[in-house]
């Protein structure tokens, strides 16, 4: 565990194979569950359908990356009319951010 003043390190707990069953996650999930995507250099905002099937996955699939992947920070948003699962990475990890928006779809 990181010390409490101390960064979460930019580093990916996954192994090989782990990694490329996590994408087909990701991917398999923005497919079923995500109506937008809305990023910028350190965020991701996946805009989800409007069922409890889509918000459950979210809230798995976001957690398991968290354990995984402390830097990111993770989140659920509830509006009115829209949900969203949103995903920040620290400054100085932009390239990280990149690489898992572009790797959400095949």
């Amino acid at each position: 565990m990181t010390p409490p003043n101390e960064p979460t390190p930019v580093a990916c707990s996954l192994d090989v194979g782990s990694l490329a069953e996590r994408i087909d996650q990701w991917r398999e999930f923005v497919a079923s569950s995500v109506v937008g995507v809305e990023a910028d250099a350190t965020s991701v905002r996946l805009v989800l359908g409007d069922t409890d099937a889509a918000l459950v996955a979210a809230a798995s699939l976001g957690q398991r990356e968290k354990q995984c992947c402390g830097f990111f920070s993770v989140a659920i948003e509830l509006g009115p009319d829209r949900r969203a699962l949103t995903l920040r990475v620290p400054e100085g990890a932009e390239e990280v951010m990149a690489t898992f928006v572009a790797l959400l779809t095949p």
